[in-house]
């Protein structure tokens, strides 16, 4: 017995050392590290790039290469579909040679082979409206902590190569995207369905919510996933019709049926301590996900954290407005996500959002938030940046607000 145990050892060991040094090396995890910076290499033809030029949103065939410094991480020449992503920068430059766009890469699956990574896609974000460059890892990082499903962030420097040209393109965040990877690792239950809003002021009561397809071009609501399975959108026709109870108690006991309702609060505490205005509590009703599970109930997800930590408003108003961020673009006032709304306007909600919102202030000090904002600016930077300071002044400054808030309701 001993001896079949020490070659059965010794076989384990040279399998091992047998293996491909990649192989054996490879962390996928650490795309999403803090402490290092990958180098990602997306190289497509000068027919793709005159292609996407033209229809920035259509996927073309690339190839994709990532590795750091430390040699925990390294892949090569893996296929990828590849398209670019935003609105604003779009809009103004699509172009992959003389813009800087945010970008996605979509893995190949091929039947059993799987790539080694940590789900189908990745989302490269340009970051040029967080010249801080930490918005996104600091909010996600406190999505998280308060139990809001919400993505990984890492960072990266970015080449393109163009018909055998290169184009260093600078550093962009890594966005783990809400895919079927997320949510089988996230919860426990099936998921139904994952939705996006298709534009701006998107609440579950626009006219059209359960009408359409799966895609945006005659729909309110983009299903991400689960619409093969399941094509129809009875669960958000649910949660929309709720939202005409015109007693609130009713209201209260339906979002209990049909939401993870203290998931919800959570998620709107969170939005407001960050000053996410750009987003379902925020002024424009966008930047979230819903996921719906096999019963129908809900849960939020943030998204678009990018705008944060930059423009206050106050955490008990029904109505906001929101930055002038676009020449003559700017509203002083607009109503904020019905059911956040309905919340501050209901006691026992709006009680619960106050005593969330000392929660989100506690857990921010408790793992120790401003060191993890040190932490990636000098990973970044180097030396502490006017971003950095900005963004630890922010949750002191929102502490305090928080307290203040909390002694006005006499909470």
């Amino acid at each position: 017995m001993k001896i079949r145990g020490l070659v059965a050892t010794i076989a384990l060991a040279l399998s091992f050392l047998g293996a491909p040094a990649s192989e054996a090396k490879n962390q996928p995890a650490d795309i999403f590290s803090s402490k290092s910076i990958s180098q990602i290499t997306i190289t497509v033809s000068g027919k793709s790039a005159g292609k996407i030029a033209h229809a920035p949103k259509t996927s073309v065939p690339a190839r994709f290469a990532i590795s750091n410094d430390s040699g925990s991480l390294k892949f090569e020449n893996l296929p990828v579909d590849f398209h670019l992503k935003g609105t604003s920068t779009l809009r103004q430059n699509p172009s992959l040679i003389s813009s800087r766009p945010s970008l996605r890469v979509k893995f190949h699956q091929d039947g059993a082979v799987k790539l080694p990574f940590l789900g189908k896609s990745l989302t490269l974000n340009s970051m040029t409206q967080d010249q801080s460059k930490i918005h996104e890892y600091t909010a996600y990082k406190l999505y998280n902590a308060m139990g809001v499903p919400a993505p990984r962030v890492g960072y990266a420097k970015v080449t393109v190569v163009i018909g055998g040209r290169s184009y260093d393109k600078g550093l962009f965040a890594i966005i783990e995207p809400y895919d079927d990877a997320f949510l089988q690792r996230h919860f426990e239950s099936r998921t139904q369905h994952l939705y996006e809003p298709c534009s701006h002021w998107t609440d579950v009561t626009r006219p059209g919510t359960s009408k359409g397809t799966d895609t945006c071009d005659n729909a309110v609501f983009e299903v991400k996933e689960g619409w093969k399975k399941v094509p129809n959108k009875l669960d958000l026709r649910a949660l929309s019709s709720i939202q005409k109870l015109t007693d609130n108690s009713q209201w209260w006991t339906a979002m209990d049926r049909y939401t993870d309702r203290d998931e919800f609060i959570r998620m709107w505490a969170v939005e407001n301590f960050v000053s996410a205005w750009d987003s379902y509590s925020g002024a424009i009703i966008n930047n979230y996900y819903l996921r719906s599970d096999s019963m129908g109930v809900f849960t939020m997800l943030p998204t678009g954290a990018d705008e944060t930590f930059e423009y206050n408003f106050k955490m008990d108003a029904t109505a906001i407005g929101y930055p002038l961020i676009y020449d003559n673009f700017q509203i002083q006032t607009k109503g904020r996500g019905i059911m956040f709304t309905r919340c501050l306007n209901y006691k026992p909600c709006r009680n619960q959002y106050l005593d969330t919102l000392r929660t989100v202030k506690e857990k921010a000090a408790s793992m120790k938030l401003k060191a993890k904002v040190d932490q990636i600016g000098s990973m970044l930077n180097g030396t502490p940046t006017w971003g950095q300071l900005a963004v630890k002044n922010w949750i002191d400054m929102k502490s305090n607000d928080v307290d203040a808030l909390l002694m006005k309701y006499g909470r």
